[in-house]
This record gives structure tokens, sequence and C-alpha cells, in this order.
């Protein structure tokens, strides 16, 4: 069976107007047939429309930001559908692991070949940057409802906030052995940036097999704010409360955490963490 090569733009309707444009211009001059799909804000409903595109579409080209990526990330993750980015979203966390210009992430993204990489997965939502329990996942709830231009202002403002009122939580989880601590968030990470260009976690790879398990322990109000203002630059790694491992399977067995999955709240704990070796086609830009 020859391989289909249609395209698919995936785009925020209140977003990526200019880059839609574009990119729309690209693919009728070089006389590749697309389809635009705008997202809907309903995950599931989302999810299964796009998951009816697999047999005829060969690139999924997403305009938007982790959230739109995650919604790709889960409609074609396992499939032969490759899968591009275009960064535009109101969150751009996963993009800022390479130092790219718009031009470069559009001409990458309609021609460059694709690599298999890894996904996270927690519980039955994959995410391909990073999931977390404990105070992110409150401040993704908090912010949830924020997007548009105000988007960053309104998630560090909730992030200073919640800070001050979050309560570490004492987390019984496991890996290879049982373990219990008192957490200010725990988060499993496949990529390196999160939170609005905290590098979170330094080391993170998408391709070793391997999501980088970041813990922050309970420590005073100031150590909290040192420890997420050092984070912007890769420098909370050196903190006592700050430590980072790789895992490969991580199971938090406390009850009625919150969970975010690529800024996306999507439920409590129980969770079971676990990294999917070259689960999606995704195209690496220049």
């Amino acid at each position: 069976m020859d391989r289909p090569d249609r395209y698919l733009l995936l785009y925020h309707p209140l977003q990526a107007k200019a880059q839609l444009k574009t990119i729309r211009h690209h693919l009728e001059e070089s006389t590749i047939g697309y389809v635009e799909v705008a997202t809907s804000g309903d995950f599931y409903a989302d999810l299964q429309g796009l998951q009816s595109y697999i047999p005829n579409t060969k690139r999924v080209i997403v305009l938007g930001g982790d959230g739109t990526l995650n919604l790709a990330a889960n409609a074609f993750a396992y499939s032969d559908v490759e899968v591009a980015l275009v960064p535009c979203g109101s969150g751009n966390d996963f993009a800022r692991q390479w130092r790219c210009s718009q031009q470069q992430w559009i001409g990458s993204a309609l021609t460059r070949p694709s690599s298999s990489i890894d996904l996270g997965k927690v519980n039955e939502r994959y995410f391909i940057n990073v999931a977390g329990v404990g105070y992110d996942a409150a401040v993704v709830s908090a912010s949830q409802n924020k997007r548009g231009r105000w988007a960053h202002l309104s998630y560090a403002w909730q992030g200073i906030k919640m800070l001050y009122r979050y309560a570490p939580s004492l987390l019984q989880f496991s890996t290879t052995e049982a373990q219990e601590q008192r957490l200010l968030m725990m988060c499993l990470a496949n990529g390196r940036y999160f939170g609005g260009g905290m590098c979170l976690a330094p080391e993170a790879n998408l391709s070793d097999g391997q999501l980088s398990c970041v813990q922050i322990g309970a420590a005073p109000f100031w150590r909290q704010i040192q420890a997420l203002i050092l984070s912007y630059f890769a420098a909370h790694t050196r903190l006592k409360q700050v430590a980072i491992h790789p895992v490969s399977q991580l199971d938090v067995h406390t009850a009625n955490i919150g969970i975010e999955a690529d800024g996306e709240y999507v439920g409590t704990t129980p969770a079971l963490f676990c990294v999917q070796r070259d689960a999606l086609h995704f195209v690496i830009p220049l």
C-alpha cells in the first residue's frame, strides 16, 4: 500500500494565524494536499477526531503550545504519522530545548525528516514534556482557564500565591523500592523546560529510555523561592531540597494529589508514571 502524503494542520483557533497562513502558502506551492483541524477544548472529542485521520495522514504540523502538542502526542503515539511543531502557544516549554527561529521551525516542519523519540505516560495519558504531582499541578489547576497574552503573568502570579499557600504532601511512592517523603512537588521529565522557562531537568533526553525524576522537598518559603528562581538557570540542582535521578517507572501510591501533564490538569493520584520507548515520530528542528 502506498504511504499517504497528506498533511494535517492542527491549530488553536485563537493562535497561529500568521504561521498558518505561511504554511498554507508553502504547501500549496509544493502541491501537497492538506486538511486543517482546529482544537475545540474538549480533549477526548479532539483525540477521537484526530485518530480518524491516521490512515490518510503522513505528517501533522502542530501550530500551538504544549497543550496542543500534548493532544497530538496522545492522538498519534505508536502510529506511522509524523508530528512536527511550530511553537506559537501561550506555553512553549517543550520547544525551548532548541534555540530556533520561527523560520527554522517552519522550514523543519515542512521538510525535515522525523526521528523516533520517547514519550512519558501517566496512567492512560501520554505526555511529551513534563508531568508531575503536587505544587505544579495545583498551579496548573488554578491557571487552567487563563489563556491569551496574559497567560504567562497569570501563571507566574498563581505560582507565587500557591507557593505561599500549598502545603507539601507526604508522598508514598516506589520505583525499585518503597519510599515516603514530604515533597513540594515531584515531576517526571522527558523534556528539559517547564513552568514558563524553568530548566527543571537539565539532563533530560528524549531518546534515552528514561525520565528525569525531579523531587523538591519541603523547605522554608524563602528556600522554595530560591529553588524556583535558580531553576531558570539550571542552578537549582545544587540545593539540598532538590534531588534528580533517572527512572523508567514510578508508582505514586498516596491518593488525591493533583496531577498535571504538559501544563494540563489531568486528575489525581494514585498514578503510574512510565517511559514509552520510541513512541512518536517527531521532527527535530534544525
